[in-house]
């Protein structure tokens, strides 16, 4: 016989594990979504210069795909479950900034600057 105590940590458990799922879901949305503001960006910006060689967009397709590596192992925390927060704080500040100050600004945003003290713990 199953006692009360044993379906309340069995409950508590799944809801945790749920919880820990979604927000990994949310982070890779966030990830993907930072990845398709890039590729936009970037493409806006090949396509305002008509001074790019076909070597260059080939480079720089090398590099949006390069780029979108990075956001998804920021993604890729795995039990980490402190982290994924910040991390999804992160990378939706970023694709919510224009694409100027994605591209040219060298300034965190302070989602992102939280998200670096604490992966320093990590």
């Amino acid at each position: 016989m199953v006692n009360k105590k044993e379906i309340i940590l069995a409950l508590v458990l799944t809801g945790y594990s749920l919880c820990a799922f979604a927000d990994t879901a949310a982070l890779n949305d966030a990830a993907m979504k930072l990845c398709d503001k890039s590729k936009i960006c970037i493409g806006k910006e090949m396509s305002a210069n008509d001074e790019f060689p076909p070597e260059m967009k080939a480079m720089m397709s090398n590099m949006i795909d390069e780029i979108c590596g990075q956001y998804m192992s920021i993604a890729n925390l795995g039990d980490e479950h402190e982290l994924i927060e910040p991390a999804t704080d992160c990378l939706n500040s970023m694709a919510n900034q224009s694409c100027d100050a994605l591209l040219n600004s060298d300034k965190e945003t302070a989602a992102c600057q939280r998200y670096s003290e604490l992966a320093e713990n990590y």
